[in-house]
């Protein structure tokens, strides 16, 4: 068993839930109203987008899991540096993207600390190769 992957999946998996269950609640939230008279066209696409991140989330755990708990990955290390450089991709295109936004936002990274989320998994997927 590798207790490290056993983590990142456990983080991972835990993050799916939050995403899919609490933010996908949050983000209705947002939806335009028929009565506004606002196209709902970039909201469903958002939305969209939104459960594609979590699709994302329960592939990234469902993979650390299965690395973790049994010998079904032929090339663990690769598969595990590949995770790791996904998750370090995605960590540091959040930061990037709240570092250009607008002022109020920037001050932010902690409150958005999504990115150090995923740089905690991707450290975690690197050292358990």
């Amino acid at each position: 068993m590798n207790l490290l992957a056993a983590l990142a999946g456990a983080l991972t998996l835990l993050a799916f839930g939050v995403h899919a269950v609490v933010g996908a609640h949050e983000f209705r939230q947002f939806a335009p109203t028929v009565a506004s008279g606002s196209p709902r066209t970039g909201w469903l696409q958002a939305l969209a987008g939104w459960h594609w991140v979590s699709v994302d989330l329960l592939a990234g755990a469902v993979l650390f899991l299965v690395i973790a708990f049994t010998d079904t990955v032929l090339h663990e290390a690769t598969a595990l540096l590949l995770l790791a450089g996904y998750f370090a991709l995605v960590g540091t295109a959040w930061l990037v993207t709240l570092a250009v936004a607008g002022q109020g936002v920037r001050r932010r990274y902690l409150v958005l600390g999504q990115w150090l989320f995923c740089w905690v998994v991707a450290a975690l997927a690197f050292v358990a190769r």
